[in-house]
């Protein structure tokens, strides 16, 4: 989504459908599950006319959605996005996959087939990750989707749009903090360093402990601060690390 000469791009979105977008929560499962949060949701492989477009199908998300139910109402290539018989996925999704094949009791959750294709992560995300009835939910600390990481300018069109956008940001992080305190999250795993503060105070956390100058963990050890999972960032030996230190 770039910026026209003028200014930010108009996003075709009332007040009211940037509320829905605003009052998005996550993917799967919140019910006493593993939590995965990051930063913001990334836009993937579409072109900047079709992460235009798939706004307006977003705005009309439930606050909570399965993965493959919201995916299927977003175009890719000008075809709905169905995650069950797509045959890539982003990095972030890999490891959460990896976590949970491990959490699991898959021992070869780093499996990795021919062309270094991690087939049993594939698998993972196309059915488990992110679904209605799974041990997953995959929540973000922004619910606005970001077009890609150099884009330093995505929220400018929303503001421009909606002048209660911090509000309804605020309002949504509350939201988030109630199905929290609700939930009984097994584990609160979260992905982006540079973000540390912002989620130690979405968690009620006073401080993170390093457990080495990669992982942190609170007191309770119940929740984690990792790298960030995209940008080859995060690491196949992190989780080794988790699993040494006894954290997953």
């Amino acid at each position: 989504m770039n910026k026209s000469m003028n200014g930010p791009i108009d996003l075709g979105l009332t007040e009211e459908e940037i509320s829905g977008i605003t009052g998005f929560l996550g993917y799967g499962n919140p019910q006493r599950s593993v939590w995965f949060i990051g930063l913001e949701e990334g836009l993937g492989n579409s072109s900047d006319a079709e992460a235009r477009d798939n706004l307006k199908p977003r705005s009309q998300f439930s606050p909570v959605m399965d993965l493959y139910d919201a995916h299927i109402r977003l175009q890719e290539d000008r075809k709905p996005m169905n995650i069950e018989t797509k045959s890539g996925f982003v990095q972030e999704w890999h490891f959460m996959a990896k976590i949970m094949l491990f959490l699991n009791g898959c021992k070869d959750w780093s499996d990795r087939g021919p062309n270094q294709k991690a087939i049993l992560a594939k698998d993972y995300i196309r059915f488990k990750l992110g679904r209605a009835g799974s041990d997953t939910f995959m929540t973000e600390l922004s619910p606005i989707p970001r077009k890609h990481t150099a884009d330093l300018s995505w929220m400018d069109p929303f503001r421009c749009a909606d002048c209660r956008l911090k509000e309804k940001i605020e309002n949504r992080t509350k939201q988030l903090q109630g199905l929290l305190d609700e939930s009984a999250p097994s584990r609160v795993i979260c992905y982006g360093k540079r973000a540390a503060d912002r989620f130690a105070s979405l968690l009620g956390i006073k401080k993170w402990h390093p457990i080495n100058g990669r992982i942190s963990a609170s007191d309770d050890r119940r929740c984690l601060l990792l790298p960030f999972f995209g940008q080859a960032q995060m690491k196949d030996s992190d989780i080794q690390t988790l699993v040494q230190n006894g954290l997953l």
